[in-house]
């Protein structure tokens, strides 16, 4: 895998923003690393491993005063990187996979090389910082990327909240299956991703923008990303919806072919074996704004249903309810 072209392509698909000169900027400390890791590796000097990794933590940095720009929407000019640090850490800004990464990189890299200026690195310590960095800027694009669509599509929505509230005013009393089964058909028959870039949609602006509308559309509703669904498994759903007691699990798939279909299903039905979760959507997304079908599938042993949506006419035959 090719890191730097990596984060590049996370930056590329964000719209404009004050973010994005400060993303470029860890872009590029991080591609100066590799330069002086390979400078020493060919020149056998030294001194450019110990520059590789202050690269490194300028990389740290900008990425944690992008986060606290996005994630927690101040502005980092006047903080101090250890202010920014307690914030982000006390109220839990990180999702669990990018606090991991950004808990490995400050103890491992950052702090040891910023206390002590006696320190030299080998190669294969400058390789491994540049590789633990990639990997938090990397999961941190993801959740800025949510982010960003996130509050988008919820201003989007709130736009239209009226028009929105009407044509949903239908389901407003039905299960929660059935309300979400119809607030998504509302989104995706209406959603448009952003174009102008050769680059995909990422999923992560995807459930960032079904987020912001499911905010602003069915506030009711209690909407999780990217939950754990077991203590001692690392499965996790991309959404896990509540309303009072009653709970689903959502996943979305970017595309439906024959040969995936049936491993979809099979992943959320284990999904709603492991939670305990009685209910499930797979929703297979559009390419453009376009009503969607729905199959409906009896889970055994758990007594439960999973609904399938997907664009009209392209859902492979299925044993159950079909509307």
């Amino acid at each position: 895998m090719d890191l730097v072209a990596t984060l590049r392509n996370k930056i590329d698909v964000l719209d404009d923003g004050e973010y994005i000169a400060g993303l470029k900027a860890v872009l590029l400390h991080i591609e100066t690393g590799f330069r002086h890791l390979s400078r020493g590796q060919e020149s056998d000097d030294d001194t450019a491993f110990t520059d590789a990794i202050y690269r490194t933590n300028q990389a740290f940095e900008g990425s944690i005063k992008e986060a606290y720009r996005v994630l927690a929407g101040q502005d980092p000019a006047k903080k101090r990187p250890f202010d920014i640090e307690g914030y982000l850490e006390t109220n839990k800004v990180f999702r669990s996979r990018v606090l991991s990464q950004f808990t490995t990189y400050r103890t491992e890299w950052r702090n040891p090389s910023a206390h002590d200026y006696k320190l030299d690195f080998d190669a294969s310590e400058a390789f491994l910082a540049i590789v633990s960095v990639s990997a938090f800027a990397c999961l941190l694009l993801d959740q800025i990327a949510e982010r960003l669509a996130y509050l988008k599509s919820q201003a989007e929505a709130e736009a239209q909240k009226q028009q929105i509230a009407e044509t949903l005013a239908g389901s407003v009393d039905a299960s929660l299956l059935m309300r979400t089964v119809d607030v998504l058909r509302q989104f995706c028959s209406t959603y448009t991703p952003p174009t102008g870039s050769p680059l995909q949609h990422t999923e992560a602006q995807f459930i960032g923008a079904l987020h912001g509308f499911l905010a602003s559309a069915a506030p009711e509703l209690r909407v999780l990303t990217e939950v754990k669904l077991a203590k001692d498994r690392p499965f996790r759903a991309d959404l896990i919806i509540e309303r009072g007691e009653e709970k689903l699990v959502v996943e979305l798939k970017r595309r439906l072919d024959r040969k995936n279909f049936q491993n979809v299903l099979a992943q959320v039905e284990h999904y709603m074996l492991i939670s305990g979760i009685k209910n499930g959507i797979a929703l297979f997304l559009p390419d453009s704004p376009s009503a969607l079908e729905v199959q409906e599938i009896d889970v055994a042993g758990i007594g439960g249903k999973l609904n399938v949506l997907s664009q009209e006419g392209s859902n492979p035959t299925l044993q159950g309810t079909h509307r």
